[in-house]
């Protein structure tokens, strides 16, 4: 294949389409007219001799415009980097010292999306993020989705690092072991007096309400089947959001497995307890785009201390 020169003025228009959705929206980000954007779309899928998007509403990628748009999204993090070092506009001599020592407020924030699951958001990462903001020029977007799925949202471009519960590496990122989050199954005592009041068997199984995060909540069937030798199909509580699902459960609503990060001070007090002594594990690994940046190089030394912190040490 010959080699196809990408100008950085169609790989960004390429992303802000995806972002946006449509041509319109991605015109107005731009600054340009509806036209030139699908003029340049169509320049470069016949430079390099692909279909990049699907005329849908929205918009999305196909397998090749899937790798123009991850190229996009790093390009756009590298030259943001760049721009900061060696913009004026911080009123600097310009030498990467003074840069550095600029007033925060002073400097310009580069955008660096990252996928999470809820509940590493809602017991761990959240100071690690605020450490970061506070001490470089950065605007993190989090795109919350399961830890199980998060990798996707790497190989689609979407984010630049993703913390994921896949070990296996996409090809051109580094995969680090962060530790292991411990799922216990609970319930309040009143809840299991009325619902389990001869111990936790498949009958009672069968009729407790459980709390699901949502639909695709497979953590808590796996408890489920760990507790019990029979397929059963118990009432259903969505709650999706990770400190909802916890107080939702110390409500009494249902049982359901919480992080032990999460429920440790609702165990010691005795408002909830456990129904068994099985747990699950889940391992959770931060993978991030192998490149020469130093904000995710950063960022991702921090999450790495923060999950040391916080998680069980990694199997």
């Amino acid at each position: 294949m010959s080699y196809v020169d990408l100008g950085s003025d169609a790989l960004r228009t390429l992303s802000a389409v995806l972002d946006a959705g449509t041509f319109d929206a991605a015109a107005e980000q731009l600054h340009i007219t509806p036209s030139a954007v699908s003029q340049r779309i169509k320049a470069l899928e016949v430079s390099v001799g692909r279909i990049l998007v699907r005329r849908t509403k929205p918009i999305t990628p196909t397998r090749d415009g899937e790798v123009l748009a991850r190229m996009a999204k790093q390009w756009d993090l590298l030259s943001r980097e760049a721009q900061l070092e060696l913009s004026g506009d911080l009123g600097l001599s310009g030498d990467l010292d003074d840069v550095a020592a600029a007033p925060l407020v002073d400097r310009p924030r580069v955008h660096l999306p990252i996928a999470a699951n809820a509940d590493s958001l809602a017991t761990w990462l959240l100071p690690v993020l605020a450490r970061f903001h506070r001490e470089n020029p950065v605007a993190v977007e989090v795109i919350r989705d399961d830890e199980a799925v998060n990798s996707s949202r790497l190989v689609t471009g979407e984010v630049m690092g993703a913390i994921t519960s896949d070990p296996l590496a996409i090809r051109g990122t580094t995969l680090r072991a962060l530790g292991t989050m411990r799922y216990l199954p609970v319930a309040t005592p009143e809840f299991l007096d009325l619902w389990m009041p001869r111990g936790v068997d498949d009958s009672a199984l069968a009729k407790a309400p459980m709390v699901q995060f949502d639909r695709n909540d497979e953590l808590q069937r796996r408890v489920l089947a760990m507790m019990s030798g029979e397929v059963l199909d118990p009432p259903a509580v969505y709650i999706p959001a990770s400190t909802e699902y916890h107080r939702a459960i110390e409500s009494g609503m249902g049982w359901g497995a919480v992080p032990l990060a999460q429920v440790t001070d609702a165990l010691e007090d005795g408002r909830v307890v456990t129904l068994t002594d099985l747990y699950v594990d889940v391992p959770l690994y931060w993978q991030y785009w192998t490149l020469g940046s130093s904000l995710l190089r950063t960022l991702t030394e921090m999450i790495a201390d923060g999950a040391r912190e916080h998680l069980l040490p990694p199997a």
